[in-house]
């Protein structure tokens, strides 16, 4: 009689049947998805975000129905990945996995976006577009204004970016001293200012320009220079300093 368990030592492991997590590993998971919710993406690594994408494994059927409710609440795809995790909660039929991996999703698409942005970051340059890229990734699709910073050093090499302030959908409320303490902490020698118009009209207005001054001048106290301040919308983005206001 033949031998039934004949070849099994030679099966690829992938070809075998997975076993169910553990109690150990699901409770992991878990905590990571509190973590990432409540921290945001920079309290997790690479790793940790492409299993927090990988964990959430519905049915097709699921997965379609629960696609076109993401894209009747948020008209597209990004502003879906985008949506603060308390919206997308919201969506009837969207499990705690499946948020997450919307927003590991997103932080994912930010990274890529920022990997790609030059080491030496002047408005002058012709690399500048994939800045502007990366602010648009950032915060073109959020459905508030979201003010933010990023700091460089004294080669133009970016340090860090930072959501300073939110806002309603048409004003998030800056302080200029917040952005001088901050640049001081970093020892930054420049910064570029950014936010969002959820309106998706990048035109600034008077209340914009005056705000930008009031940094600019802040911040020539400490001799920190603002090269930039770059407003974006989806589709659009807008640069004071192409725009003669800086």
């Amino acid at each position: 009689m033949p031998d039934s368990t004949a070849g099994f030592d030679e099966m690829p492991l992938y070809d075998l049947p997975a076993g169910p997590a553990s109690a150990r590993q699901a409770a992991d998971r878990r905590r990571l998805q509190r973590r990432f919710l409540r921290a945001g993406p920079e309290a997790v690594d690479d790793r940790e975000l492409l299993e927090l994408l990988l964990s959430a494994r519905p049915s097709v059927d699921d997965a379609g129905a629960l696609a076109g409710s993401l894209l009747q609440i948020f008209g597209t795809a990004p502003r879906a990945l985008a949506a603060r995790p308390d919206r997308l909660r919201s969506v009837p039929g969207l499990s705690e996995n499946a948020v997450a991996a919307l927003k590991a999703a997103e932080a994912l698409g930010i990274r890529i976006a920022k990997a790609e942005v030059p080491d030496t970051v002047r408005p002058s340059l012709g690399s500048y577009d994939k800045v502007i890229e990366y602010c648009r990734t950032l915060a073109g699709h959020r459905e508030v204004e979201e003010f933010r910073i990023l700091y460089l050093n004294r080669k133009n090499v970016l340090i860090t970016d930072e959501c300073l302030q939110k806002g309603s959908v048409c004003h998030a409320p800056v302080y200029p001293r917040e952005i001088c303490v901050r640049a001081l902490e970093l020892q930054a020698s420049a910064v570029i200012a950014l936010h969002n118009h959820p309106s998706s009209d990048p035109s600034p207005s008077r209340a914009d320009i005056d705000m930008t001054n009031r940094i600019r001048d802040a911040l020539k106290t400490i001799e920190v220079t603002l090269l930039d301040h770059l407003i974006v919308t989806p589709c659009n983005a807008v640069s004071f300093q192409a725009l003669g206001l800086l």
